[in-house]
């Protein structure tokens, strides 16, 4: 009868998995947005119209905690050294959210998505991508509904551009970071119409 002897394993390889000595470095986490930044804040709510943020519906290839990069006509590529905190649908909600409340102290922005809400900020990203030379650029549209399910902003849209800073993941980050911001920059402006008609003369 034929034996199969198990072979043995070096006493120093396995010292160094037990240990995880031989484990490659944990990834760098990053966060989308400047969390930094305070939010400006008011004493109470009362009387400030609310308006709900959605969670910002991306598309699926980006919706993960990957940090994903253009490498060709039709080709991504993921970050092996870097990751989000958070999905990025999430992250970017998020992100939103603060920086929609900087801009608008004298009003409540708020993230939920029941139908209860006085005004619905919906959200929708075509693109999110950082080029191959490393330019940030972030396509979206957006519509603001009100209570009784009428859109009071119909179709809006907007492209945003941001130049890369570098090939780093840290850059990407910064890159994205700051076309966020222009689009919130777009977003505010649309709450501000609504807000400016909705208020009694």
């Amino acid at each position: 009868m034929t034996r199969i002897v198990p072979l043995a394993m070096p006493a120093a390889a396995a010292l160094m998995l037990l240990c995880g000595c031989g484990s490659f470095p944990l990834p760098s986490v990053y966060i989308l947005g400047d969390p930094t930044m305070p939010v400006a804040s008011l004493s109470s709510e009362a009387g400030r119209p609310v308006f709900a943020l959605d969670t910002v519906t991306v598309p699926d290839y980006l919706d993960s905690t990957d940090i994903v990069r253009q490498a060709g006509s039709n080709e991504v590529r993921v970050s092996s050294s870097s990751q989000w905190g958070e999905r990025l649908s999430v992250g970017l909600t998020r992100a939103l959210v603060s920086a929609l409340s900087r801009r608008l102290p004298n009003v409540v922005i708020e993230r939920r998505t029941d139908d209860e809400a006085p005004w619905r900020i919906l959200v929708d990203i075509q693109h999110f991508d950082i080029g191959t030379n490393g330019e940030c650029t972030l396509s979206a549209r957006w519509h603001i509904i009100s209570a009784n399910g009428m859109t009071a902003s119909v179709g809006e849209d907007g492209t945003f551009t941001e130049p890369g800073g570098g090939s780093t993941d840290a850059a990407a980050v910064a890159a994205m970071t700051l076309a966020t911001d222009q689009l919130a920059d777009r977003l505010a402006q649309s709450v501000r119409r609504i807000t400016a008609s909705s208020t009694p003369q």
